[in-house]
Parts: structure tokens; C-alpha cells; sequence
């Protein structure tokens, strides 16, 4: 029996696939950002200018962090940066005295907010770590940070203005009595509970319930079902944080939400068109080649079926559910540590299987499981409508935040 079919071989999907298996990855490729010398305005230095144009306006060395203090942002999971902190040892040594404030990204909030405000104060829009500041500049990277820190460091030794001064709350996580380090509940739970009735998991849960009706009692289904949906659950959370665990120990936040909004901006758009002008194989859906696999696991009808169904569904729907997957994890990088993105994560996903469990119950106490599939159909444009509507939506807010 075939219980269902889904187009093959359509290039947009093709390419949207790729697409967010290149998000879901691309924090292990990430090369470290080259390095970089910017002025307290954000002017880029040029390496053979850096000498001349200190040596012209040594405001840039004598005015901001009081002479001898450093600003070090760094990242414990940076491999970098544990050669930066190496390097700092050293030259502490040549220059005895210096004071060295380390700021650690990777698991607080307030360090991330004050990086950011940091950024913003000096018009600095892409920075990484590891990052040092001395003075009014700011030296990015291994190899600037070794190649003119001593001199850096020597210079305003000589030149020390006592009219230097360094405000922390420049850098602290308020600006103007407020935080942005918040994300709003509500939003996370709305935004699972309506990708929970996305068409891939949603119909693959109601065909696994009508061929176990014909052959199980009513505790094996409402069992089965469970480990089915406790699979989805388990595999979503888990890749969600170490997707997200990726994005802070590689310093790619920037990149990761540049490209999670380009792909929800796009799967947006399908799923818009897709309500307009209906059809009954929809661009965004779990792959053709996939299906008899999906079918054949249907029919084992066990419970190490079930929780391998969940996996493999959990897998084969990305395109499905990967656009507002990969935002809601773009936001969370943005503005939690580890110990948040934890109860954000886990948030959502029991949020987004809490259609799964609803429909389970319903079915295991009397509802057909035929009627579900009539009313999913019967609605199948009016969500991907407002599914798409949301994922713009989030694209255009992550966009926004990066861009800004």
C-alpha cells in the first residue's frame, strides 16, 4: 500500500535543500575571519599605513582604555583565541604592568550584549574574536593582534595622556535603560505550535495511525505514536543545540544569520505560492526518493519502527520546517548563552509537537485518523498562506538585526 506521493526531481527544492544542509554545516567550514585594525570611527586601517596614520593622530592610543589596560574578547571554544590568550602571556612579560579584562562570548549573555554594543558604538558591523582593544583601537585577529600590539603598546607608554577614560557601561548589556537580550516566549511557542502542523510530520503521523488502527489496539497506537512523536522531539532538540553550540564556538553567529534568513525569506515565498496557485504536489516537501522508505518503516508497525520513523521524518522534512528552524536559532544565537538556548530549544520543540500529541489523542479516543487527513487537505492552503507569511516575516526581522 502506498500511502503517499510526493514530486521528485523539482530544482528549487533541490537547491533549498542544499541550501540548508550548507546552514546546518557551514560552522565547521568556517574559516577565521582575517584579521583587521580599526580606528574608534571604524576606519579600517590598511597594514602599511597602520604605523604612519598612529603617528599622526596618537589620540587613537592615548585617549579610550586608560594606558596599559586591554580589552580582550575572546571565546573558551576559540581555537584562536587560546593562542591569542598565549600571546598576551608573553607580551605581558615585555610589558610589565599592562592589565588585561577578558571577555568570554561563548556562555554570557551580558559579555555577547557588550560586544555588540561595543560594535555599534564604533561603527564596527562585522568583528570576531579573538578581538583586543587598546586605546580607541580595536585589533582583530591572531596575526594583527601579534603584529602590532608591542608596538601598539610601546607607543602609548610613551604618548600616555591622562585625559583617557574608559566607561563601562559603553559596553554593558543596556543602552538607554532597556535590554535586547530577551527574546519573547510567546513568539517561540507560537512559532512551534504552527510549524507542528506542518504537512510532512502532521501527514506522516496520520498515515502511521491508520495502518495501526487495522492492526493494533487502541495502548499500542496511542504507545506507538508516542515513541514516534518523542523521536521527532528528541531529534530537533538535538540539532538544534548543536547547531547552535557550532554557531558560538566557531564565532559565526553573523554568517549563520545571514544565511537562516536568506533561506526562510525563500522557503516564505514558496510556501506563498504554493497557497496561490495550488497543487497537489507542493515545491517544499519531504523528497519523492524518500517516500517508499518512509512507507516500507510504516509497515513494520513496531516500536523501533516508530522511533526510527520519527528520525528519518525528522531528517527527510527540512524543507518543510527548516526555514523557521534555522530563524528561531538565528535569534536565540543572537541574544542567549548556552544555559538559555537550552530552555528556548526545548521550548519550541514541545511546542511544535504538541499538534502531534493533540491529534494522537484524539485518534486513540475515537476521532478517525481519515478525518484529520480530510481536515489537513481541506486546510493545506490557508497554512502554507500563513506559514509563509510568518517565515517572511522572521526573514526580514533576522535580516534587519544583522544589517542594522
Amino acid at each position: 500500500m502506498v500511502f503517499f506521493h510526493i514530486q521528485s526531481g523539482h530544482p528549487v527544492r533541490a537547491v533549498l535543500i542544499a541550501l540548508l544542509l550548507c546552514c546546518l554545516f557551514s560552522g565547521l567550514l568556517v574559516s577565521p575571519v582575517p584579521g583587521a585594525v580599526y580606528t574608534g570611527d571604524g576606519t579600517d586601517l590598511k597594514e602599511e599605513n597602520i604605523s604612519s596614520y598612529i603617528q599622526h593622530d596618537l589620540s587613537q592610543i592615548t585617549s579610550g582604555i586608560p594606558s596599559g589596560e586591554l580589552i580582550f574578547f575572546t571565546n573558551i571554544h576559540c581555537e584562536a583565541c587560546h593562542n591569542a590568550d598565549e600571546f598576551l602571556r608573553t607580551i605581558s612579560r615585555d610589558h610589565p604592568g599592562i592589565t588585561i579584562a577578558p571577555y568570554d562570548l561563548f556562555n554570557s549573555t551580558e559579555n555577547q550584549t557588550m560586544f555588540k554594543n561595543y560594535k555599534n558604538a564604533h561603527n564596527i558591523k562585522f568583528l570576531s574574536t579573538p578581538t583586543i582593544v587598546i586605546g580607541n583601537l580595536t585589533l582583530e585577529g591572531n596575526s594583527d593582534i601579534e603584529k602590532n600590539l608591542g608596538e601598539l603598546l610601546t607607543l602609548q607608554k610613551q604618548h600616555t595622556s591622562s585625559s583617557g577614560f574608559f566607561s563601562l557601561p559603553t559596553l554593558s548589556g543596556q543602552q538607554d535603560g532597556t535590554s535586547d537580550s530577551d527574546i519573547p516566549l510567546l513568539m517561540i511557542i507560537g512559532a512551534g505550535l504552527l510549524y507542528g502542523i506542518n504537512p510532512c510530520a502532521f501527514a506522516v503521523l496520520v498515515f502511521l495511525l491508520v495502518y495501526l488502527m487495522a492492526q493494533l489496539s487502541k495502548k499500542a497506537i496511542l504507545t506507538a505514536g508516542l515513541v514516534y512523536t518523542a523521536a521527532v522531539f528528541i531529534f530537533y532538540y538535538l540539532s538544534g543545540v548543536g547547531l547552535f553550540t557550532v554557531i558560538q564556538t566557531t564565532g559565526a553567529t553573523m554568517i549563520f544569520s545571514i544565511v537562516a534568513g536568506c533561506v526562510a525569506l525563500v522557503a516564505g515565498i514558496l510556501m506563498i505560492k504554493d497557497a496561490i496557485f495550488p497543487k497537489d504536489k507542493p515545491t517544499l516537501g519531504i523528497p519523492a526518493s524518500q517516500s517508499g522508505l518512509i512507507n516500507r518503516v510504516i509497515k513494520t508497525g513496531t516500536l523501533p519502527a516508530a522511533f526510527v520513523l520519527g528520525i528519518l521524518v525528522g531528517m527527510f522534512e527540512l524543507p518543510c520546517t527548516g526555514g523557521i528552524y534555522l530563524s528561531i536559532i538565528s535569534m536565540i544565537s543572537f541574544k542567549s548563552n548556552i544555559s538559555q538556548a537550552l530552555g528556548y530549544l526545548f521550548i519550541y520543540n514541545i511546542a511544535f509537537v504538541m499538534p502531534l500529541i493533540l491529534i494522537l489523542v484524539l485518534v486513540t479516543f475515537g476521532l478517525p485518523p481519515e478525518r484529520v487527513n480530510e481536515w489537513r487537505i481541506e486546510q493545506r492552503r490557508a497554512l502554507r498562506g500563513i506559514i509563509g507569511a510568518v517565515l517572511i516575516a522572521f526573514a526580514l526581522f533576522i535580516l534587519f538585526e544583522v544589517f542594522r
